[in-house]
């Protein structure tokens, strides 16, 4: 439960990444069409990722009735 915990975090890792530059173009007023594509759909990816693991890790704790985690500190909650 925790190693998926923190593959989770470091998905968002290359998706601050990507929204680095992005938000530059944004805030320089470029066009819409300047963000490439491959972009977009990679930033979509992963926070369906982010979002698919998160949504499994709490219905493991609910199911399981998980309140603490291995080394005894409180589980967190969303």
């Amino acid at each position: 439960m925790e190693d998926i915990a923190k593959f989770r975090i470091f998905l968002s890792f290359p998706l601050i990444g990507l929204l680095i530059p992005n938000l530059g173009l944004f805030l320089t007023g470029s066009p819409a069409g300047s963000i490439h594509p491959s972009h977009i759909t990679i930033a979509v990816t992963l926070l369906i990722c982010i979002g698919v693991l998160t949504v499994g890790m709490e219905l493991h704790k609910r199911k399981h009735g998980v309140t603490t985690n291995t080394d005894g500190t409180p589980a967190f909650d969303l």
